[in-house]
């Protein structure tokens, strides 16, 4: 999402040579974050996550970050990913599921922190049963307390002051049953505007 181009280069011009030794046919393709094809999407089995930041990133004042997920899914099924917002109750959509990843202590894979699975009131069924799963496989480990919450089960105390307090959010979410996606494109020498998902 914010990477630099250097790293594709680096990929290009270093590893890909080494890595067509090691594997006769190799096809390497370039995708962008939101433009993966479905061949690529299908590997993850619904469980591709985008994480925020750089990589080997130190964490703030020895503490690990808060982290919200929120799970999104544009045009079929099979493109279902978890993707990292702002860790802010306004980020909150009663449509979608999230997860929130609350770290306690230290700043290691094995500290201890409250994960909370977060199921919307107008969410539907299949997306309730995906988010448990993935927290329960991505996110949860021995010394992680996973919760899952329906809308208005929230506790006061770690989820709402993680977010940084209670905030309005979208509640209704009847835009979503009249939104419509446009591609822009000037890739053939000329502007032009075409719906995607009719």
């Amino acid at each position: 999402r914010k990477a630099p181009n250097m790293g594709w280069l680096t990929f290009t011009f270093g590893l890909e040579r080494k890595f067509k030794q090691l594997c006769k046919r190799l096809e390497v393709c370039r995708t962008h974050q939101q433009q993966e094809s479905l061949k690529f999407m299908a590997h993850f089995h619904r469980r591709f996550i985008i994480r925020d930041g750089k990589r080997n990133q130190k964490p703030e004042n020895g503490r690990q970050a808060v982290e919200l997920f929120e799970l999104r899914s544009n045009g079929s099924t099979l493109c279902t990913r978890l993707v990292q917002v702002k860790a802010d109750a306004s980020q909150l959509n009663s449509a979608f599921c999230y997860i929130l990843n609350v770290p306690l202590e230290g700043a290691n894979e094995t500290s201890s922190a409250i994960v909370y699975a977060w199921i919307g009131s107008r969410s539907d069924a299949d997306s309730a049963r995906l988010i448990e799963q993935i927290a329960e496989d991505k996110f949860n480990n021995p010394w992680v307390s996973l919760q899952v919450l329906t809308e208005g089960s929230e506790p006061d105390n770690f989820f709402w002051v993680a977010l940084g307090g209670r905030k309005p959010y979208e509640t209704e979410a009847d835009y979503l049953n009249y939104t419509r996606l446009f591609r822009c494109s000037n890739e053939k020498g000329y502007f032009t505007v075409s719906e995607k998902c009719t």
